[in-house]
C-alpha cells in the first residue's frame, strides 16, 4: 500500500495524533529495494501487511442485518485474520442467530478457516464475565446489556483469549464488500507504521453515498461533522493552538492494539468511538495525573486514513442519528474532565438548536465502563471452557483450545534451550552429560522448550528420544509447534500439522529460496566485476545432497536428511574474506532477509528470530498459569534474542572453552562446554 505522508501531527503529552492520510495505491506490489519512494509517499510492504493480518482479530457486530449483506462482509475479510461474530439478533420462533451461525459455519468449511460466533445474550458468557469479576456490562437480568460498546468489550476479551495482538471492528450492514476488505488493509498498514505497541487507527470514509433521486456521494456523515468539530475544539483548548486534526470522531470502523484496547474506558451505546478518544486524552495527555507509566513512556499513536471505496450501509433515519449517536457522542466530550467552559457552551448550543435538550438542561451523563483489563482472564476462560465447542466453527474441527494441563507451581518455571552447542555437544552431538538434570526437570514437570535452528523433523526425533512433550520452536523462531491438548485456554494458530497446532512467524521455504538465490546471483555478478573484493564460496543446504550435509555437519545420514527438510529457513556455509562475507550479509538485509550465525553456519530467514517466538510462547504460559519465570540457555550469537526474552539468561562455553561475546543484563556464564554447562546451569531448578 502507498499512502500520503501525513502533513499534520498533534502532540499532547504521550499522544501522537496524526492527520488523515490518503491512499495512493491499495496494493503497491512486491518488495523492490532498488526503488526509492518520493518524499511525500510512504510505502507499506505487502509482506508487512500480511504479517499484521495474522495477528489481527476482526469483530463483526450484527443485529438482524440483511443476511446477504452479512455473507458479503464475511467474504471480504482476509483469510489470515480471525473472525469473531458478535450477534444480538433475535432468537425464538424466528431464530435469526441460528441462521447466522449456519452461514458462518458453511463459510468456514468451504474457505478452510476458523471463526468464533457468540450471542450477546448468551447466559454462559454472562456467567463467565461475572466469574471474572467484570459485572460492568451486565444488566439486572444478569445478561450482557444491549449495546454496541458492551459487545465491543466482549470482543476485546475474546481477542485477548485468542492471543491476538490487534483487534478491528467492521459493521455488518456494509453493502460494498470491497470496502470491508479495504478497512482491514488500512488497519494492517497503520499497525505496520506504528512505533509504539499502543496504537489505534480510525477510518474516514471517502464518501458516504445517499440516494437522493440518484446516488449522491456525500463527503461526510451528519453526526461526524458535529462530533469532529467539538473534539477539535477540545484538542485546540488543550494545546492552545487551533486545530482540525480529528476527522474520525464517530469512526465505527476502527482498530486498536489489544494492549491499548484493554486499558481504555468505554462509553455505552453510540458514545463508544468518541469516548475512546476522550479516554486516551484523559489517560495519556499529561493534563491529568498519569497512572500507567509504561504506556506513557512508549507513547500512544492514533492514525487516521481515508478510504478509496465509499461506505454504503443501511439508512436508519434521522431519529437513529440524533438520539442514538449525536447526544451520547457530545455528552462524553461535555462531561470530560478536560472539557473547558467555551467548548461546553458550544456543545449546549448545538444540542439546544437541534431540539435534543432544553436551554436550561445539561446532556445526561453516559454510563462509562472500566477497562477490560480489570477482568480476570483466567477465570473468564475457565468458566467458558465447557462452552468452547459450540462457540467455534466449523463444527467438528480441532478447536484452538484445550484442556490438558492445569495450573501448578512447578509449571510456572519454563526452560528455553538451544540445541547444537548447548544441550547437544558442538562436535559429538551427545546430550549424555545433561541427561540427569534433564530427567529431574521432567520429574518436576518443568517444561523444556527446544528453541533451535533445527528443523521440525530433527526436533521431533530428539523429543521422542528424550520423552519431551512440550512445545518447541523450529528454524530460529520461524514457527512454534504446540501439541494438541497441551494448553487449556484458547489461542490462535495458523495450521494443524500431525499432532501439533502451529503458529507460523516465518515465510515459506520456497519463497525464501527465490529471494536468496536472487541475492546470491547478484552478489556473484558484482564480485566478478570487482575482483579486488575477493571471492566467496556459498553452499546452501537445499542445494546439497544428504551425503554432502553429513560430511559438512558430522551428522549421520538419517539426521542429515532431516536437517535438509527445511520449511522456513536456509542454512548456508560461507568461505571467503571478511569483506566479501559482510557484502553478502548486507545484500541479504537490503532484500528484507535476516541472518544468524550459529558458530559454523549461517541461517537465513525472512525476518523472524528466536526472541519473538519465545515471547509469544511465554505469553501463552502466562495466560494459562499466571506468573511465569523463564530461563534460557544458549551458546552463541544466534541465541541473543532468545536470551534477551527470558528472565534468567544463561550462556554455556563453546568448544574453545570460551563464552561468546554477548552483553545482556543479568547474564549468567555457566562453566562447561555444551551439555556440561547446560547441566550446571539448570541444576538449581532440578532440585
Amino acid at each position: 500500500m502507498r499512502l500520503e505522508r501525513t502533513r499534520q501531527t498533534e502532540h499532547m503529552g504521550s499522544i501522537s495524533l496524526y492527520g488523515v492520510r490518503r491512499v495512493l495505491e491499495l496494493d503497491s506490489g512486491v518488495k523492490n529495494p532498488q526503488i526509492n519512494e518520493a518524499a511525500e509517499v510512504q510505502k507499506i510492504e505487502r509482506e508487512s501487511i500480511d504479517e499484521i493480518e495474522k495477528k489481527l482479530a476482526i469483530v463483526l457486530p450484527i443485529k438482524n442485518e440483511d443476511l446477504k449483506v452479512f455473507e458479503g462482509v464475511l467474504s471480504a475479510i482476509p483469510h489470515d485474520s480471525f473472525i469473531i461474530v458478535l450477534s444480538n439478533s433475535q432468537r425464538g420462533e424466528i431464530d435469526t442467530f441460528r441462521i447466522e451461525h449456519e452461514i458462518l459455519n458453511r463459510f468456514c468449511q468451504v474457505t478452510r478457516r476458523q471463526a468464533m460466533i457468540v450471542h450477546q445474550k448468551d447466559p454462559a458468557v454472562a456467567r463467565a464475565l461475572a466469574d471474572a469479576g467484570y459485572h460492568h456490562i451486565l444488566g439486572d437480568d444478569k445478561l450482557i446489556r444491549n449495546g454496541k460498546s458492551e459487545g465491543m468489550i466482549l470482543g476485546i476479551l475474546l481477542a485477548k483469549l485468542l492471543g491476538k495482538e490487534f483487534i478491528g471492528f467492521i459493521d455488518t450492514d456494509n453493502y460494498i464488500p470491497g470496502s470491508a476488505l479495504e478497512y482491514v488493509k488500512h488497519y494492517a498498514a497503520a499497525f505496520s507504521l506504528a512505533k509504539s505497541p499502543y496504537a489505534m487507527t480510525r477510518i474516514q470514509w471517502r464518501y458516504k453515498p445517499k440516494i437522493m433521486g440518484e446516488l449522491y456521494f456525500k463527503k461526510w456523515g451528519r453526526v461526524s461533522e458535529i462530533t469532529n468539530k467539538h473534539l477539535n475544539n477540545l484538542v485546540s483548548a488543550m494545546g492552545r493552538f487551533e486545530t482540525e486534526v480529528i476527522k474520525t470522531g464517530n469512526a465505527g470502523e476502527h482498530a486498536m492494539s489489544v494492549a491499548l484496547a484493554e486499558r481504555l474506558t468505554y462509553g455505552t451505546g453510540y458514545a463508544v468511538e468518541t469516548q475512546e478518544l476522550i479516554s486516551i486524552f484523559e489517560l495519556f495527555s499529561g493534563l491529568l495525573p498519569i497512572t500507567d507509566k509504561e504506556v506513557s513512556e512508549k507513547g500512544v499513536e492514533v492514525f487516521q486514513t481515508e478510504t478509496v471505496n465509499p461506505h454504503l450501509h443501511a439508512d436508519k433515519g434521522d431519529e437513529h442519528v440524533v438520539l442514538e449517536m449525536m447526544l451520547p457522542s457530545l455528552s462524553v466530550i461535555y462531561h470530560s474532565l478536560l472539557c473547558q467552559e467555551k467548548t461546553k457552551k458550544a456543545i449546549l448550543t448545538e444540542l439546544v438548536e437541534a431540539g435534543i435538550i432544553k436551554p436550561d438542561e445539561e446532556p445526561i451523563k453516559v454510563r462509562l465502563m472500566p477497562p477490560p483489563q480489570k477482568a480476570d482472564l483466567s477465570k473468564f476462560s475457565a468458566s467458558l471452557s465447557q462452552e468452547y465447542p459450540r462457540l467455534f466453527v466449523p463444527e467438528g474441527q480441532p478447536l484452538p483450545i484445550i484442556g490438558g494441563r492445569g495450573p501448578n507451581v512447578a509449571a510456572r518455571l519454563v526452560v528455553f534451550s538451544d540445541l547444537d552447542g548447548t544441550l547437544l555437544h558442538p562436535t559429538s552431538y551427545s546430550y549424555a552429560p545433561a541427561l540427569t538434570t534433564l530427567r529431574r526437570l521432567q520429574a518436576r514437570d518443568i517444561p523444556i522448550i527446544f528453541c533451535s535452528s533445527k528443523t521440525r523433523e530433527e526436533q521431533v526425533t530428539l523429543r521422542q528420544e528424550l520423552g519431551i512433550t512440550d512445545p518447541f520452536i523450529v528454524e530460529n523462531g520461524s514457527a512454534v509447534f504446540i501439541p494438541k491438548s497441551y494448553f487449556r485456554l484458547p489461542f490462535s494458530y495458523d495450521r494443524v500439522c500431525d499432532d501439533y497446532l502451529v503458529i507460523e512467524m516465518g515465510v515459506p521455504y520456497q519463497e525464501l529460496k527465490l529471494k536468496l538465490n536472487h541475492v546470491i546471483e547478484n552478489v556473484k555478478a558484482k564480485l566478478a566485476k570487482n575482483a579486488w573484493m575477493g571471492t566467496l564460496d556459498i553452499a546452501c543446504f537445499g542445494d546439497l545432497t544428504v551425503e554432502d550435509i553429513a560430511r559438512e555437519t558430522g551428522l549421520g545420514l538419517k539426521a542429515a536428511e532431516a536437517a535438509k527438510h527445511r520449511e522456513y529457513t536456509e542454512t548456508i556455509k560461507l568461505h571467503g574474506g571478511r569483506q566479501t562475507v559482510e557484502f553478502l550479509l548486507a545484500e541479504l538485509k537490503k532484500a528484507g532477509l535476516s541472518h544468524a550465525f550459529g558458530g559454523r553456519f549461517y541461517t537465513v530467514s525472512g525476518g523472524n528470530e528466536k526472541g519473538k517466538a519465545v515471547k509469544l510462547l511465554t505469553e501463552l504460559y502466562k495466560l494459562n498459569y499466571g506468573a511465569v519465570i523463564t530461563t534460557g540457555v544458549g551458546d552463541s550469537d544466534n541465541d541473543v534474542s532468545m536470551l534477551a526474552a527470558v528472565d534468567r539468561p544463561v550462556l554455556v562455553q563453546n568448544q574453545s572453552l570460551r563464552w561468546a561475546k554477548v552483553k545482556l543484563v543479568n547474564l549468567v556464564f555457566a562453566k562447561g562446554v555444551g551439555p556440561e554447562g547446560w547441566s550446571r546451569a539448570l541444576a538449581d531448578l532440578a532440585t
